[in-house]
């Protein structure tokens, strides 16, 4: 299973709904979850207590750029480079998406995000890419997340004036439990130069 690599607002949205702890506890079991420096450090400045202690019970690492590689000049060409009809990433989402780079396309981190902009530069740039319900269902299905708690927690969902990072195709629990399944094959085996679609966020 890849390593899973949140942005800011992924982990948010799951702090929000209460999903936060069930999920990476989930996932952590069967793989590593991992955020970039600049997430951790300034984006989720204000989540700091629930960071630090995720990654002292080694549910999660923050991954650092090292000075000279190519990995900090992708993050530096990344910052002036939008996405076809968009805005280029902000800092968490270009090294984020920078530090991914440096690992092959069959094992590289499935990055999430509940941005659109975001999730499209990702995609182009051979990065696999998912939103909060699809880690929800990546959870489920690979790690034995029980399906009935995380149903529970997305049934705020079903009040469509919620707007807490609801998908904009959101269907109901099972309806797009069912959707991002199928989509799961664009992260789980796609071959590296395959687009992934990227779903869509209300907001």
């Amino acid at each position: 299973m890849r390593p899973v690599l949140f942005d800011s607002d992924a982990f948010r949205c799951l702090h929000g709904l209460r999903l936060l702890d069930v999920v990476c506890t989930a996932l952590v079991r069967r793989t590593s979850i991992v955020l970039a420096d600049y997430v951790a450090q300034h984006e989720l400045n204000l989540l700091q207590r629930d960071v630090e202690r995720l990654e002292r019970a080694g549910t999660l690492r923050i991954e650092r750029l090292l000075k000279g590689t190519e990995a900090v000049k992708r993050y530096r060409e990344f910052q002036r480079q939008p996405a076809r009809g968009g805005r280029p990433p902000d800092k968490g989402e270009a090294e984020a998406i920078a530090w991914a780079l440096d690992t092959p396309p069959y094992s590289r981190a499935l990055f999430v995000t509940r941005d659109d902009g975001a999730r499209r530069f990702a995609n182009e740039q051979g990065v696999p890419v998912t939103d909060v319900m699809g880690i929800v269902v990546e959870a489920c299905i690979a790690c034995e997340l029980d399906r009935s708690v995380a149903a529970q927690a997305l049934s705020v969902w079903d009040d469509r004036g919620q707007q807490l990072c609801r998908p904009a195709d959101y269907a109901g629990f099972e309806g797009t439990f069912a959707v991002r399944a199928l989509q799961r094959a664009t992260w789980c085996d796609a071959p590296p130069d395959e687009t992934t679609p990227a779903p869509q966020d209300a907001n």
